[in-house]
């Protein structure tokens, strides 16, 4: 009988190995706000960003990871040799 391995939910590893398989070399086709309708139909008092990559899928920001409501995000990026930041803010 051979014994089922569970995965560690709480590694990092575990994590960055998912989240690369489901994100790494996707496509951005737009980034939009949330419509009013579904922040609506899904309760959100703000409505945050949505990136929809080219095959169709989509990464929405909210506050926490029962969706309670729609959440800013942190980005970082460099404009050349300058190191820069700004938050994507809900509407």
């Amino acid at each position: 009988m051979s014994k089922v391995i569970q995965p560690d939910w709480k590694s990092q590893e575990y994590h960055e190995k998912k989240f690369n398989d489901l994100l790494k070399g996707k496509k951005i086709k737009k980034v939009e706000y949330l419509s009013e309708k579904l922040a609506e139909e899904y309760m959100f008092y703000k409505r945050p960003l949505q990136i929809i990559f080219t095959d169709g899928s989509v990464m929405c920001l909210q506050s926490d990871d029962e969706g309670n409501d729609g959440g800013a995000a942190w980005y970082g990026y460099w404009d050349g040799d300058e190191q820069k930041e700004t938050i994507i803010y809900t509407i």
